[in-house]
């Protein structure tokens, strides 16, 4: 655990410096016992490098980490996402009076909100027969499946608790009709950023890459999924005449969901494409 928290605070340091000293502190890590005091000076050492980014030797404009995206946006969204269901009963009543249209757009935002999260975690299953016939007859895939393992069981808690949440949610209509229409959009893109970890680590070996671009293309449509469920919820928004204290929670965990999904479908797709390119050259085959 000590270990997968020290390697994931090495992510967090600025590219440039990554590019200069990442391999000689990773080397340095992974040849000692990693204690709590490693991960903090690893953490103080990535602030540090971001609050003095521009003495770092080739160090270009200054870029926030993926990492630092998605957890920053994870965070805001479970803020978000009691204040963006209160008021629920008026306005679920006020587009309901608009006919039929309501309870069809409420049951395709909860429909697109579960398929998203559904194909988000199939898309590991592809990553995972890739892993099983490669780790057979390759090191470099075999130590990298072993990364992937344990990177998985660490991440099984927390994916589990978001399955637990947004089904329990959708099926348990706790929070009226309109709750379960919106619970999936402030859900979703936090279980997708919970799987990118995975086809990240798995694009270090190149006979992964098209696994991975196919775990990409996946995660895309779950991106397109939830973009589209946030569509309907809009709509039922506006037939329910939703004040400016409802629709402000709601809309600011929509803009951070929708661009939390496309980050995590595109840097998954970049990966699996690059991967996908270095085949021939390795190989010697056409892929």
């Amino acid at each position: 655990m000590l270990r997968w928290l020290a390697e994931a605070a090495l992510r967090l340091y600025p590219k440039a410096w990554r590019e200069r000293y990442g391999d000689e502190v990773g080397d340095l890590v992974a040849a000692r016992p990693v204690r709590p005091r490693t991960v903090a000076d690893l953490l103080a050492g990535a602030a540090d490098a971001w609050l003095h980014h521009r003495r770092i030797p080739g160090a270009g404009p200054l870029r926030v980490p993926l990492a630092v995206s998605l957890v920053t946006g994870g965070f805001l969204l479970w803020f978000l996402w009691r204040p963006g269901l209160g008021d629920l009963s008026g306005v679920w009543a006020r587009a309901a009076a608009a006919g039929p249209i309501a309870g069809q757009l409420r049951g395709t935002a909860t429909s697109l909100f579960v398929a998203a999260g559904v194909t988000a975690l199939l898309s590991l299953w592809q990553l995972g027969s890739a892993v099983r016939v490669h780790s057979f007859h390759d090191q470099a895939a075999r130590t990298t499946a072993r990364r992937m393992l344990r990177t998985a069981g660490l991440l099984a808690v927390p994916v589990a608790l978001v399955v637990v949440l947004l089904l329990g949610q959708s099926l348990g209509q706790s929070l009226g009709p309109l709750g379960t229409a919106i619970t999936g959009g402030f859900f979703v893109p936090i279980l997708m950023a919970l799987v990118l970890p995975l086809p990240l680590i798995a694009s270090a070996v190149p006979a992964f890459g098209p696994a991975v671009l196919a775990a990409g293309r996946s995660l895309a449509v779950a991106a397109l999924m939830n973009g589209l469920a946030w569509l309907a919820v809009a709509v039922l928004l506006v037939l329910g005449q939703a004040s400016p204290a409802f629709v402000t929670p709601v809309a600011a965990g929509a803009l951070i969901g929708v661009s939390m999904t496309a980050l995590v479908a595109g840097r998954t797709l970049a990966r699996g494409r690059a991967g996908a390119v270095d085949m021939p050259s390795l190989s010697g085959t056409t892929v």
